[in-house]
């Protein structure tokens, strides 16, 4: 495994990342938010979601840095868009909470492997679909398409937040186990 940073395939990791940035501009800047903008910016984010797997893979550039990055990357932007949705009135504030609850567990608990096993459980299959779930649902927040099925997207985002949420519990303590703790 690669340990290096400046990779093309992390460098699309941390511009998605930083996406985040004019998203939450053309949003909250203007008397009216530019959905069309934000809605441009998603879908941006989006593709380069998509490509930064497929370039490390292809030019065999898959790193430790990019297993961080990528499902940080990802964490930031789906944090920010929901805030911003939050505060539009767009997404409910019980579902940011749960949402900011799941990924800062995560969070701690990658950070807690990487320190004290050397270890970084990459993002699994239940993971890659329920952020590709809520990234459907923000983007049909931000259209304003067809607002009657908002809770329907709504419980599809959260029992896949609980579901990958049991699935990275249950890796985690099966790391520990291995480690004798």
């Amino acid at each position: 495994m690669k340990r290096e940073f400046l990779t093309v395939s992390n460098l699309l990791s941390i511009f998605r990342a930083l996406l985040s940035i004019p998203f939450a501009l053309v949003m909250l800047l203007p008397a009216v938010p530019l959905r069309s903008w934000a809605t441009g910016i998603l879908l941006l984010g989006a593709l380069t979601d998509k490509l930064d797997g497929d370039i490390a893979r292809w030019r065999n550039e898959v790193t430790e840095w990019g297993k961080i990055l990528d499902p940080l990357a990802d964490k930031i932007c789906v944090t920010v868009m929901s805030l911003v949705l939050l505060k539009l009135g767009d997404m409910p504030l019980w579902f940011v909470a749960a949402l900011l609850s799941r990924d800062l567990l995560i969070l701690a608990g990658g950070m807690y492997l990487k320190s004290s096993r050397g270890v970084v459980l990459p993002s699994n299959l239940t993971g890659k679909w329920t952020a590709t779930i809520i990234a459907f649902t923000i983007l049909m927040l931000l259209m304003n398409v067809l607002p009657e099925a908002k809770p329907i997207l709504l419980a599809a985002c959260t029992a896949g937040l609980l579901v990958s949420f049991v699935l990275y519990v249950a890796r985690f303590l099966g790391v520990l186990r291995e480690a004798g703790t």
